[in-house]
C-alpha cells in the first residue's frame, strides 16, 4: 500500500515544526525514514524519472503552484530556493493534529 498525499504532508510538517529552514534534500531524507515506504511507493515517477513516486509527492507537497500544497494552505512558506519554513498556520495544524495523536493513544492505553 502506497503512503498517501496527507502522510506525506503530515510528515513534512512534523519536520518544520522545529522552526527551522530545511530543504527539499533535507526534508526527503528524513520523510524516507518516518514512513514505512513501500515498494509501490520506491518506482520510479512518471514524469520525474530520477525521482521515486513518494519524492514526487514531497514535491507536490511543497509546490507553491499545486492547490493542496502545505504552500497553498497556509502551512509552508518559501525561505529561498528549496528551502521551507514553517508558518503560524501550519504550527497550529501540526499542533492540533499532534493533540489529536495523543488523545487517541490515551484512549488506546485506557482501554487495554
Amino acid at each position: 500500500m502506497r503512503v498517501t498525499e496527507s502522510d506525506v504532508q503530515t510528515a513534512i510538517l512534523e519536520c518544520l515544526s522545529d522552526g527551522k529552514v530545511w530543504t527539499n534534500a533535507e526534508l526527503k531524507k528524513e520523510v524516507r525514514k518516518m514512513l514505512p515506504l513501500s515498494s509501490a511507493d520506491k518506482v520510479r515517477a512518471n514524469k520525474r524519472t530520477n525521482e521515486e513516486k513518494w519524492e514526487n509527492q514531497v514535491n507536490n507537497a511543497l509546490s507553491p503552484s499545486r492547490s493542496n500544497s502545505l504552500h497553498a494552505k497556509g502551512c509552508v512558506t518559501s525561505a529561498g530556493h528549496g528551502e521551507h519554513k514553517i508558518t503560524e498556520e501550519g504550527l497550529k495544524q501540526w499542533k492540533q493534529y499532534k493533540e489529536l495523536l495523543d488523545f487517541v493513544a490515551g484512549l488506546m492505553v485506557t482501554s487495554s
